[in-house]
């Protein structure tokens, strides 16, 4: 949970910009996104161990996605959604092996409808 935390805090404090310079790559956001809710539900299942088997790199992404969700919801007055976790639900069901996926900024408004 220490490296989650970290992770968000150092992304957020790097953006210069919102959510507009984050990596323009739905692949990527998808992947985040997946990785933070597994690293939710190990939390769930094993309470003081999820944090020692989280490698940085998933920490990494899964404050990435978190990041990326909650500056969305900040600075966009049209997102209903105040559930960060159901908004990485939604973006995490696409399939990153898919032909052809949505931009990053639909992902984000389909991820905000209630």
């Amino acid at each position: 949970m220490k490296a989650l935390n970290l992770a968000f805090f150092l992304l957020l404090g790097s953006a210069t910009t919102p959510y507009a310079l984050a990596n323009d790559d739905a692949k990527h956001l998808i992947i985040s996104c997946q990785e933070l809710l597994k690293i939710y539900s190990k939390r769930d299942e094993q309470r003081l161990v999820a944090g020692l088997t989280t490698s940085t790199s998933g920490a990494l992404r899964a404050g990435y996605c978190r990041g990326v969700l909650d500056e969305f919801r900040r600075s966009s007055d049209l997102c209903a959604q105040s559930d960060w976790y159901a908004q990485a639900a939604r973006i995490a069901v696409y399939s990153e092996d898919a032909e052809q996926l949505p931009a990053v900024e639909t992902l984000l408004n389909q991820s905000c409808a209630l």
